[in-house]
């Protein structure tokens, strides 16, 4: 577009515009539609609005901190201080809730004792009710939970954590979660702090059978439905053991099959065989390795603050069975006003997958894209390894989590700006796929699976771009290697329950276009330049910049210069010329900046 037309195109826009006023109080294009999706709540338009956000009293359930690593799965620690959306195996439909996963304080002071559970309910489960109130304090990956105001002998309060390291992708995909619990107390008196955990091994969805699956394209012959795992079960439950484990300082307990479990479709799901809680340097340690859902296996924790089980290889959960649970517990003696603080570990571990490609059936895997396996891969071959690594460097990796939060939380920004910041970044452990291979796709919400995707890129991508380049570049690079040959950028590049591409070879995704895929990736592209500086990233896609430019010339209408078709950006119908000139000509102004950068450089 010449610099004269553009000219002349905008005094046309700012004609155009004006126009577009007189009329908006007869159409304002989907905003009244909009604000009748929130409720009134106490009188404010959309709810509550005066939170106390970096301390959230009795905040309500479901939605907490994801903690876990990028593309390994994760667990919501929720501000009722129960475990909640657990992706372990399954970021795209996790399990809701786990009732047998939680926190336990147990005290006694002369003849007087008392054991709850550190969850907010009015429940007794256990024989141990839980506690009124709890403060909440989320910042992604860390949380907080303060436990004053309960008429406790003994305030606790739990900082739980993982890694998320700028640009150390290494460190920030590891599925290890950190729990260090504080007890204070105002007397002597004796305690104890038990930690339990469901056995959720195996339970990933998997289709019945392959009937019906091929290696088609998606988009075509109703394969997105067969292919969206939201509605196949949960496998049938593994046969699962429990037995103690020991590694240096940490004493615990690992769950485990006995076995890999091989689903009969490969997705992306993490197929955890492997997982281990434990405690770390502490001596008065005691163990329930497997119980069910009744009050009597804790009983000795609630009379004497332990348990007394034998330390042997025990059956968790039987094939098919309702899950069981696991739980160790530390006592100790507190004297009056010391605090003694108690650092749990959880871990979990899939075993890299091999694929057998002449005996494996059409349809169980998509063969021409990326591998199915974590990014740890490339550095741990087993729980051991992992393990000893995160032990090791834990301290490095807890700091260099909370320093890219620090010039937030010290800015004058508003509380609420600086909680929205940070925890806007969740979405790299609760949507992202991260391969052994460094590819990298991200889960659209409510889309059955489908992933990428370039419309949504365009505002979520910002988080990412900054503190881990190479991912963002991966993705950009999928889209681009995947490129129409007709010039458009795909809307997807893979899907959760299939496959996905990688460069050099195919997704499962391919056709329709829509203008905004292509003007997206343009604008992204320039922004990564005016970022990071690389003109070199710029220059080796020129090529795919004048294929898509070309692509958004060929829309448009003869004796236009806007072009015209289908867009995937919003949800209420606005002026065609609105949206598309927007969109567009941002397009048309990032693919002649990066003509221009990539010449003179």
């Amino acid at each position: 577009m010449s610099k004269r037309t553009f000219v002349s195109l905008a005094f046309c826009l700012a004609g155009i515009f004006a126009l577009h006023g007189q009329e908006e109080n007869q159409n304002n294009y989907g905003v009244d539609e909009a604000n009748t999706k929130f409720g009134l709540q106490s009188g404010v338009l959309g709810g509550e609005t005066n939170y106390t956000y970096l301390s959230l009293k009795d905040h309500e359930d479901v939605s907490g901190v994801p903690l876990g690593g990028i593309g390994v799965g994760n667990i919501n620690f929720a501000p009722s201080g129960k475990f909640t959306r657990i992706g372990m195996n399954n970021i795209h439909t996790p399990i809701k809730r786990s009732e047998h996963s939680f926190f336990s304080l147990w005290t006694r002071k002369g003849n007087e004792k008392e054991a709850v559970r550190l969850v907010r309910d009015s429940h007794v489960l256990y024989g141990m009710k839980g506690i009124e109130h709890i403060q909440y304090k989320g910042l992604f990956p860390t949380a907080e939970l303060s436990y004053a105001d309960n008429n406790l002998k003994v305030t606790p309060v739990i900082r739980a954590y993982s890694g998320l390291v700028p640009h150390n992708v290494k460190d920030s995909s590891l599925p290890v979660v950190w729990f260090e619990v504080d007890l204070i107390s105002q007397e002597d008196m004796e305690a104890a702090l038990a930690f339990s955990w469901e056995d959720f091994i195996g339970l990933f969805n998997d289709p019945k059978s392959l009937e019906g699956f091929d290696n088609g394209q998606l988009l075509s012959e109703g394969r997105a439905n067969i292919n969206n795992g939201e509605n196949w079960p949960l496998r049938e439950k593994a046969k699962t053991y429990v037995e103690p484990y020991q590694m240096g300082s940490l004493k615990g307990l690992i769950q485990y099959a006995a076995d890999s479990l091989q689903p009969r479709k490969l997705t992306f799901q993490n197929y955890v065989n492997q997982v281990v809680i434990a405690v770390e340097e502490e001596k008065n340690v005691s163990y329930l390795p497997a119980y069910r859902s009744n009050s009597e296996a804790w009983d000795q924790f609630r009379n004497n603050g332990e348990f007394t089980s034998s330390l042997t290889k025990n059956v968790l959960t039987e094939q098919s069975q309702t899950s069981s649970a696991s739980a160790l517990a530390v006592k100790t003696q507190l004297k009056a006003g010391q605090k003694k603080t108690i650092r749990f570990m959880l871990a979990w571990y899939a075993p890299e997958l091999q694929i057998d490609a002449e005996a494996l059936p059409i349809g169980s895997y998509w063969p021409c894209g990326a591998d199915y396996n974590k990014y740890y891969h490339n550095y741990f071959n087993s729980m051991n390894s992992l393990v000893s690594y995160a032990v090791s460097n834990r301290t490095r990796i807890a700091r260099q989590t909370t320093e890219w939060q620090i010039p937030v939380l010290e800015s004058s920004l508003p509380d609420w700006y600086k909680f929205k910041l940070i925890n806007s970044g969740y979405v790299i452990y609760t949507n992202m796929v991260l391969t052994k291979g460094g590819d990298v796709m991200v889960n659209e919400g409510a889309m059955g699976g489908f992933a990428g995707t370039m419309d949504q890129r365009l505002s979520s991508h910002p988080f990412y771009q900054k503190f881990f380049t190479q991912l963002d570049r991966s993705e950009m690079d999928i889209f681009a290697d995947a490129m129409d040959p007709e010039g458009y950028i795909l809307h997807f590049i893979g899907h959760y329950y299939v496959g996905m591409g990688t460069v050099g070879g195919r997704v499962p995704t391919e056709k329709g276009w829509m203008l905004d895929n292509a003007s997206g990736w343009i604008i992204q592209l320039v922004k990564d330049y005016e970022q990071t500086g690389d003109a070199e990233y710029l220059k080796a896609h020129l090529t795919g910049v004048k294929r898509a430019m070309k692509f958004l010339y060929s829309r448009m209408p003869q004796g236009s210069t806007i072009p015209v078709g289908p867009t995937t950006y919003d949800d209420f119908t606005h002026p065609p010329f609105v949206f598309l000139l927007c969109r567009c000509m941002a397009g048309y102004t990032q693919g002649l900046r990066s003509y221009r950068k990539s010449y003179w450089r």
